[in-house]
Formats: structure tokens, sequence, C-alpha cells
């Protein structure tokens, strides 16, 4: 999965959990592994957007409309998102991989549910990049420490195989491109784990600072992709945000 990706999972994570009042701004900045093969860990910054209104909210890349106020024990949602779970061929250093098509990302609507610390979503493309789906299930609980706050976060995320193949399997047409080099493969549905822990400290009244780790686990399937030289991935993150 794209370190982009990643760093807006985070944002998404912990947008909720450091507002002090309608939102906030900031910079999340990560270094991560990638599971393709033959490409180098990366590192990327990205602003963090955030507004949350009693009932409209946008907080990149989702944006969306809750139906109970913001602050209810449970709450339901729909809305649209970037899922920028892609993967450009060019990042590998593996010449037969640099024949291959994009992988690009997607718009997806979602519908969410959430329950306390935990949250439940749906979501569909509707850009016509791969037509699949994921589901997806989060929890994560700020712990205040003093002046820190730490947050453990877990979430279990499902793809359909529209969507898995979109990111990993390879078509007859690419395979021989490469003249056979790279396998054909019809990916299957692939589900992967991801958990973390991460420190947010007050600097101030309206300032804070982040920093975490966070761990990603995919099935063992997805090493049947020849593209794919690792299920697992570890990024390292850190940001600053003001809130308003």
């Amino acid at each position: 999965m794209d370190i982009i990706q990643k760093i807006i999972l985070v944002s998404i994570t912990l947008t909720p959990l450091i507002a002090h009042a309608d939102g906030d701004l900031g910079v999340i900045g990560a270094m991560s592994q990638s599971i393709y093969k033959d490409v180098d860990s990366r590192s990327a910054f990205l602003p963090n957007i955030n507004y949350q209104g009693e009932h409209f909210f946008i907080g990149l890349p989702e944006t969306g409309y809750r139906f109970l106020p913001k602050k209810s024990v449970q709450n339901a949602a729909i809305g649209l998102s970037y899922d920028s779970s892609s993967f450009d061929p060019d990042d590998s250093d593996d010449i037969n991989i640099q024949q291959l098509d994009d992988r690009d990302a997607s718009i997806m609507a979602f519908a969410s549910y959430k329950y306390g610390p935990v949250t439940t979503k749906l979501a569909q493309d509707i850009s016509g990049e791969h037509d699949g789906y994921y589901a997806q299930i989060s929890a994560g609980y700020p712990i205040p420490m003093g002046h820190w706050k730490i947050i453990p976060t877990i979430s279990y995320r499902y793809m359909n195989s529209k969507m898995s193949n979109h990111l990993f399997g390879i078509s007859p047409a690419e395979s021989n491109r490469t003249g056979g080099s790279i396998t054909a493969h019809d990916a299957d549905a692939i589900s992967f784990v991801r958990y973390g822990v991460r420190g947010m400290y007050s600097l101030s009244q309206n300032i804070s600072l982040m920093l975490g780790v966070v761990h990603t686990k995919y099935d063992d399937d997805v090493l049947k992709s020849a593209i794919v030289e690792d299920n697992a991935s570890t990024s390292v993150l850190a940001g600053v945000f003001v809130s308003f």
C-alpha cells in the first residue's frame, strides 16, 4: 500500500481524537516500508485539514454527513473518500515490473457506523478504477498520561477480489509485455491488520505534537503475486497540529 495512503489513514484515525474545537490544521510525515518488490522505503509529508461540524465534516481525504450530533456515543455517516491505495511500477528497481500498468487511486463512496471507540465502514469504488469494495472495522482510544495522550489503535480491512486484483494482480497482457518473466496472476480477496501506537503531546492549549509507529500485516495470499516480496510493513510517523 502506498505511503500516502498510510499517512491518510493515520490522519483519519487521529482527527477526532485531537480536535479541541471545530477542527485542526497540521502536517503529518512518515517513513514507510513497501511490500512491493524492489521498492525502497519512502518518506512523504501531507497536510492535515479537518473540520468537524455537528453533522457535516471534512477530514481529508473524507467528506461526509453524520446523522447524529458529533459527540454522540453512537453515530452513522455517509460520504465520499479518496482512497490512495496505488502502485507506480516506476518506483520499483525491477526492470520487468517497470513495464506493468499503474495501479491508480480511486474515489470511494462509504457508509460507516460508530459505537464508542469502534467504527465499522463499507466503501465502494465509484470512479471505475477497479469497481471493488472494502469492509473495515477499527478501534482507537486515547489514554491520558500527563501532557501526553497515548493512542493504541487497531484495524482490520477486507478487500474483495476486484480491489485486490487492481493492486496485486497481473493481467496476461502485462505478463506478455515482460516476455513471461512476470507470471500472470488473478488475485483473490485480501485482508490486512494494522496496529500501532501514537503519542500526542500538548505543546500548548491549541498545538499538539504526534509521534507514532504503525505495523501492517497482510494475508500470506498476497505473496502469490510476483510483484510483492513481503506481506508486512512498518511506518514511523510524526506530525504537528493546531486546533481551532
